[in-house]
């Protein structure tokens, strides 16, 4: 295990300076300071962050804030982003809104308390009071599957609107006309960017928007259920859906089948995210894949990074943005023109 004093031999330096620099003392100038972080992250250093919580005042945990911890998607990015908390002797607390801006408030008001030494936060799509105060103290905070609205703060997220068009060009290329877009409400921007993507797909094949009505709802199973019901009864022309999410989309599987409607030989679905339950015998979902668990940890490293080595947020910005890709399985097939 690589310690302080193997820092402290590479660079010829006592073992006080080398931890002094660490803990950012303004006793050790700026360029040692620099050359001491700099080792330490060549030579793999990790530091006991609950050790350092006592000297330092600090809480050895970071927060994770997501819309809905019971949806498969967020559960595997709050997995990530512990896998990579634990390993460098931090705790995670994760803390749902369910989509509510009073309960981002709540939580966000934590961070004003002290009670946790960064944030990942998967914002809802509305300004919020709160947070706007935790930006402007320069926080450590990373945002994860959805930006807020015109801030270049850290970002980790997937390419929403590649998602999209992805999903869109797969059903337009096996030729159907009519497409719905069945979602959840406009409150990310990741869901967003995937429905402008999803009509850039739709534009290219010279498709008419009246022809691809959008119903929204939810993020669940029984929203889609619903949505498909109501998009059977007043669009019987449409043979083809792209859900915002997986459940959304096994709910439209569901509708299907209490109506008798073929599976993909009547009617196509694809769904986002691949959540594990996707893949499934008698799901066979196909769907857009998104890095999940990688997501959590990436966010989760660079608020760390932040935190450990103190990296300033306002000076090392970073946007990491992964590349979906579709996942093809049992549930599209031709449009009823290409037969």
């Amino acid at each position: 295990m690589v310690t302080i004093k193997d820092i402290a031999r590479k660079l010829n330096l006592s073992y006080s300076t080398v931890s002094l620099a660490l803990n950012s003392s303004p006793l050790v100038n700026k360029d040692t300071a620099k050359k001491v972080r700099e080792a330490a992250l060549d030579i793999g250093y990790q530091p006991n962050a609950l050790a350092r919580g006592l000297v330092l005042n600090k809480s050895a945990i970071i927060g994770i804030i997501v819309p809905d911890v019971t949806n498969p998607f967020f559960a595997a990015v709050a997995r990530g982003a512990e896998e990579a908390t634990v390993e460098k002797g931090y705790n995670l607390l994760i803390c749902n809104t369910e989509w509510k801006t009073e309960l981002e408030s709540c939580h966000l008001r934590l961070i004003q308390e002290k009670k946790v030494d960064g944030l990942i936060l998967a914002s809802i799509n509305n300004k919020n009071q709160v947070l706007e105060e935790i930006i402007a103290q320069a926080f450590p905070l990373v945002f994860i599957s959805s930006s807020y609205p015109n801030t270049d703060l850290n970002f980790v997220g997937m390419d929403s609107e590649h998602g999209g068009y992805l999903a869109g060009k797969h059903l337009t290329e096996l030729d159907h006309k009519k497409i719905a877009f069945i979602g959840g409400k406009f409150n990310s921007e990741s869901v967003e960017s995937r429905y402008h993507g999803f009509l850039k797909a739709l534009k290219e094949s010279n498709l008419a928007y009246d022809d691809s009505p959008t119903l929204m709802g939810d993020f669940s199973i029984e929203s889609g259920y619903s949505s498909a019901l109501e998009l059977f009864e007043q669009f019987p022309r449409v043979t083809a859906a792209f859900a915002a999410d997986d459940l959304i989309a096994i709910g439209i599987l569901k509708a299907c089948r209490e109506k008798g409607i073929k599976i993909p030989q009547d009617f196509s679905i694809v769904g986002y995210d691949d959540i594990f339950i996707a893949s499934l015998p008698g799901i066979e979902l196909t769907t857009v894949f998104q890095e999940k668990r990688l997501m959590g940890k990436m966010a989760a490293n660079l608020l760390l990074d932040q935190l450990i080595f103190k990296k300033s947020p306002k000076k090392e910005k970073k946007k990491i943005i992964l590349t979906p890709r579709l996942v093809v399985r049992k549930t599209t097939g031709p449009g009823p023109d290409s037969r």
